[in-house]
């Protein structure tokens, strides 16, 4: 089951992840989360670096579509004035929605980025998918089911950690062994 849970790269930021190296790659199409990977999720509409990214990611080549777990009424706000595909409502971890986002690219052509354990990576990694996680934008500003999903994140990762397995280097504090 932890194989759900780990991710291939991790980047404190959308605006840290080498693009380059994953266009050469091959790597063709971004699947992004919204809410705290994207942007804090008490922000309703793109900051001006994001639509710096998302041109700079278009412009050498790449597909970018959001995929979130909000309600589709905040992803369509979200993304009236961006020229991307976006949804909401994708039900991660379920796999269904991912994979038909995915028309006309091959698994090895995806990535998916996110800053959730039991959404984002899940997800992924149940499509066959690379991960890059990032660090949630605004923790405080996180929606109570969010909130919750962080506490079992906190056990998923504690026991990654146990095992030798990558876990993300912020928040989580190491375990000590006694």
């Amino acid at each position: 089951m932890l194989k759900y849970f780990v991710y291939d790269e991790y980047a404190e930021s959308v605006f840290d992840i080498d693009l380059e190296r994953l266009y050469a790659a091959g790597k063709r199409l971004l699947l992004t989360d919204l809410d705290n990977t994207l942007v804090s999720s008490d922000v309703a509409v793109p900051t001006p670096e994001i639509f710096a990214w998302l041109k700079k990611t278009t412009d050498m080549g790449f597909t970018v579509k959001i995929a979130s777990n909000n309600n589709a009424e905040r992803v369509r706000i979200f993304s009236e004035n961006l020229a991307i595909e976006s949804h909401g409502y994708v039900l991660k971890p379920l796999a269904h929605k991912v994979r038909r986002y995915m028309k006309g690219f091959t698994k090895s052509q995806t990535v998916f980025i996110g800053d959730q354990f039991l959404t984002d990576v899940a997800v992924a990694k149940r499509t066959g998918l690379y991960m890059i996680l990032v660090r949630p934008v605004k923790l405080a500003a996180d929606e109570d089911i969010t909130k919750f999903n962080r506490k079992i994140e906190k056990r998923i990762i504690a026991k990654l950690q146990k095992r030798g397995l990558p876990v993300p280097p912020y928040i989580y504090q190491p375990i000590k062994n006694d």
